[in-house]
């Protein structure tokens, strides 16, 4: 029986997306049967305490390893075991041109291509997310070509529609009712927080009214920008910025919203659309990178640089209810598509790589 330690530092903190990913990993590899451990050094976050059963100290240098892969699920952390190792790069979003001038951007773009040949360097295995992000990893590192392999993700299962009236009470806790246009992700610069915000600015009002504009995820430094953006547009009043969220709330904030909005310009995947499809949401998604490889046909598609693109899919689908029905079938098609034993098969295929 394959025995894999995974790497639960993403566990000691809030939610955020290194800790999604190693839920996802975790739950396939038990799909699979096989017997996992999670090594820590430190206490698990609250919200991941139903894996203290399987949870041990990090092992010192010198401590004889019982395990066949240690497997990493960032790209951040590097930890040398007398063990295969696999890291997980998820996409080559810091070398993508951005918004940033460019001493920012090349920094960035420096930083990132050390690291990430470091990883291939380092490790056994490198894991990714899509066709599009090997790809372009690919082109990048092509040394460590030989190495890397595509492990799609999936979403949770727990993450499904709930009833109307579990949904509502949640939501008001929250402070919300069922109707918004909705978004998940951290605020940052390819996220395109601001093409959303633009776009909400050009609906009429009494959509605005009707359907306010929530935002959920890290904030950090772009949040002051966000609520002057907010502020110049005239729609503080409508816009609400939750921050991050415990996990609790996500179903419910899915299955409330009228629109799942993914404006995006870079992805290695794109699992929140997906998440909202499992939810029943309709989904309007960017056009760019990993996502359409992802969703298929399933989304609305819109181009992330045109605010005015974004605002007319908006109006087009709050206007039709048979085109949000078509959507909302459709998702829910394609998240069906995505589950553990796909997501185990294909880590199973990266070991048995020659």
């Amino acid at each position: 029986m394959t025995k894999i330690a995974f790497d639960g530092r993403p566990a000691q903190r809030l939610p955020h997306s290194y800790r999604r990913l190693l839920d996802l990993f975790l739950h396939s590899a038990r799909e699979l049967g096989w017997n996992v451990e999670l090594w820590t050094d430190g206490p698990l976050h609250p919200e991941c305490n139903d894996y203290a059963s399987i949870t041990r100290p990090f092992p010192s240098p010198s401590e004889r390893l019982d395990v066949d892969v240690f497997w990493s699920t960032t790209p951040n952390y590097f930890t040398r075991f007398d063990t295969r190792s696999i890291a997980t790069v998820c996409d080559v979003n810091p070398i993508l041109p951005d918004e940033r001038n460019f001493i920012s951007h090349t920094y960035r773009a420096v930083r990132f291509r050390r690291r990430v040949k470091k990883v291939f360097r380092r490790n056994w295995r490198v894991a990714t997310d899509s066709e599009d992000a090997r790809t372009r990893l690919t082109a990048e590192f092509s040394s460590g070509a030989d190495k890397l392999g595509v492990v799609p993700l999936y979403a949770d299962p727990s993450l499904k529609r709930i009833s109307n009236s579990t949904r509502d009470k949640l939501l008001a806790e929250l402070g919300l009712e069922a109707g918004y246009l909705y978004f998940v992700g951290g605020f940052r610069q390819h996220k395109n927080w601001s093409g959303l915000i633009k776009a909400y600015g050009r609906l009429p009002g009494k959509l605005r009214n009707q359907h306010p504009l929530v935002f959920s995820g890290s904030v950090g430094r772009d949040l002051s920008l966000a609520q002057r953006l907010m502020q110049d547009l005239g729609i503080t009043d409508n816009v609400r910025i939750l921050g991050e969220t415990p996990e609790q709330y996500l179903a419910a904030l899915y299955s409330g919203a009228e629109i799942f909005v993914f404006p995006t310009f870079m992805e290695g995947f794109g699992l929140p659309p997906l998440e909202a499809m499992q939810c029943g949401t309709p989904v309007i998604a960017t056009d760019r990178t990993a996502v359409p490889e992802v969703l298929g046909d399933a989304p609305l598609y819109i181009e992330p640089d045109d605010p005015a693109d974004i605002a007319r899919a908006i109006q087009e689908v709050l206007a039709d209810p048979n085109l949000q029905n078509q959507l909302r079938q459709a998702g829910l098609q394609k998240a069906a598509e995505y589950n553990a034993g796909r997501t185990g098969a294909a880590m199973r295929g990266l070991l048995s790589v020659d």
